[in-house]
């Protein structure tokens, strides 16, 4: 016959075990997800249909979303001139509210890199909807 206190510590061992399995399914970084990474695709991929830079897709990443575009030679600027020019010239308008609106909860940052380097560069988006 097994003891009421053996019972209870064997519900209370249970738990602590369970305990991290629970923290590690309600992990607070929530992704971005698929349908999102998509709907930024079909916003981002037309801009780059011309030309020699190449648009490699939304990834999500644990700061927000991460747009990856190949160049093809470095850029003869300094890094931070570099940030400028993707902010400027390839963020989406910050007056684009249908397309912010989807992305409230995330940032959304332009990567661009080439094979040469082998790292890139990051410029993140401003938006309105900025946490």
């Amino acid at each position: 016959m097994i003891s009421t206190s053996f019972k209870k510590l064997t519900r209370t061992l249970s738990l602590f075990c369970l305990c991290p399995l629970l923290i590690m399914c309600t992990d607070e970084r929530n992704y971005a997800s698929v349908a999102l990474l998509k709907d930024v695709d079909r916003e981002m991929a037309p801009q780059f249909v011309k030309g020699v830079w190449r648009y490699r897709g939304a990834r999500a990443i644990d700061k927000g979303i991460a747009i990856y575009i190949q160049i093809p030679d470095r850029l003869d600027i300094s890094a931070s001139q570099h940030k400028d020019y993707i902010i400027q010239t390839i963020c989406p308008d910050r007056d684009h509210d249908e397309f912010w609106q989807k992305l409230t909860r995330y940032d959304l940052f332009i990567r661009t890199y080439n094979y040469v380097d082998r790292n890139y560069i990051e410029a993140r988006c401003p938006s309105n909807y900025s946490r």
